[in-house]
Formats: structure tokens, C-alpha cells, sequence
């Protein structure tokens, strides 16, 4: 094809240019390029999995699940999950949702070591919520960030970077744990 004005020797060259940006070459997978694993549901969701086994019904079991082709990063209180019957267990961080006030904070104090965990494509990790903050009706949101963002931390919070959040209902607990003494 022959350009015939400056009009389309610009835009053949800006998408020469954007090719590489378009198509997803590079080391990352671009973020056209991921893929939903489950189409019937979103890229990452939490879900009910019940309460803590060998407690005192003070935890409740959430699950924090992947379901893109593409790793994501979440922060977390230890380095390495524990594994335990098979499960990754994780000191997730997560922050509490106003919804009327549409207000986050965190859940509890975070430390000084804040580390984070990649979750790669279609994983979970399972994690605790004490069954307080259920009764209380708070929504939960777990902050996370795209493995093909190219950085390895996870904006919670914080104020002008790019922040994803996962929403957990306290609603999708069932009633009989919500009022459980």
C-alpha cells in the first residue's frame, strides 16, 4: 500500500509503531491477550468455602481464585503459603468495604513486612476472616495487580497508581454462619 497523503503515512506509521503493543509480543502477556479460564465467571473472584476446620467457628474459609490465564500478584503477611490437605493458605491482605459510604480501610494492621505472592493462572489460595467482621456485615476488597503489568507489588491504597480490587459480598455467607454465636 502507497501512502497518497501525510494523513495515512501518520497512521501507517503509528501502527507499525503500535504493533508490537497490539499483538502482545514481548515478555509479559498483554492484557488484550488474557483470557477467562471459567467464561461464566469474572477473571478473579472470592469465594464461601466455609469455616475453619478444628476451630471454634471463629474463622471463616474465603478462596481467593484466579480464573484468567494470566498470574496475578496479592499481598500477603509470610512469604510462603503454608500448604495444608492441599491447600495454599495465605495471610491475605485485604481491606473492609463501606458499601453506603463506599469507603475502604484495612482490616487490621498490615506490619512492617508486607510480602507478595503470585497467583499464576487458574490457582487459588485460601484464606481466613475472623467471623466478627461477618457479623458485622463488612464486604471485604482483596487488592491485586496483573501479572503482565510488569511490576511486582500491588497498589492498595495508595494514591495515583492504577489499584484492581476483588469484592467479596458478606452476603454470599450463609445466614446460619453470619449468626452462629
Amino acid at each position: 500500500m502507497k501512502p497518497k497523503n501525510l494523513y495515512q503515512l501518520w497512521l501507517l506509521f503509528s501502527l507499525l509503531l503500535a504493533g508490537p503493543c497490539l499483538t502482545g509480543s514481548g515478555s509479559g502477556k498483554a492484557n488484550a491477550a488474557c483470557s477467562l479460564l471459567d467464561t461464566s465467571r469474572s477473571a478473579v473472584f472470592i469465594s464461601y468455602e466455609g469455616v475453619a476446620e478444628g476451630r471454634t467457628y471463629s474463622d471463616v474459609r474465603l478462596r481467593l481464585q484466579n480464573n484468567s490465564d494470566c498470574p496475578i500478584v496479592v499481598e500477603t503477611d509470610d512469604h510462603d503459603p503454608f500448604v495444608f490437605q492441599g491447600k495454599r493458605n495465605v495471610s491475605l491482605h485485604y481491606l473492609l468495604h463501606n458499601g453506603p459510604r463506599q469507603t475502604l480501610k484495612p482490616a487490621y494492621g498490615w506490619g512492617d513486612s508486607v510480602f507478595t505472592l503470585e497467583v499464576r493462572a487458574g490457582e487459588s489460595v485460601w484464606f481466613l476472616v475472623p467471623r466478627l467482621l461477618v457479623k458485622k456485615q463488612f464486604n471485604l476488597a482483596v487488592p491485586f495487580s496483573f501479572g503482565w503489568e510488569g511490576r511486582n507489588e500491588v497498589v492498595a491504597g495508595a494514591v495515583g497508581g492504577v489499584g484492581h480490587y476483588v469484592f467479596f459480598l458478606v452476603d454470599e455467607i450463609p445466614a446460619q454462619v453470619r449468626r452462629r454465636k
